[in-house]
């Protein structure tokens, strides 16, 4: 739950993106804490990964990009090119 400026979004990953999961985390997901107004690239920053491992992701099952934003709730999946995604950003 969200506490003054934070965010929590679950991330799901797949590929070598569950390389950076927190070693706490369930299988291939994880609740990451970001600044409230973050943006995905804010939560793939909060997981130590480099962005540009990131070639396909979804906010809330849609489509997104990196500057795409992010609410309370939210939930980020991520995957790399060999996962099957396309690039996004």
């Amino acid at each position: 739950m969200a506490t003054s400026g934070g965010l929590d979004v679950r991330v799901l990953c797949f590929g070598a993106m569950r390389d950076f999961l927190p070693p706490d985390s369930s299988g291939n997901a994880a609740v990451v804490r970001v600044p409230a107004g973050s943006r995905v690239g804010h939560v793939v920053d909060a997981l130590g990964a480099p962005r540009r491992l990131v070639h396909a992701l979804l906010v809330d099952g849609v489509q997104a990009t990196l500057e795409s934003e992010v609410v309370e709730g939210s939930e980020v999946t991520l995957m790399p090119p060999f996962a099957g995604g396309s690039r996004t950003n």
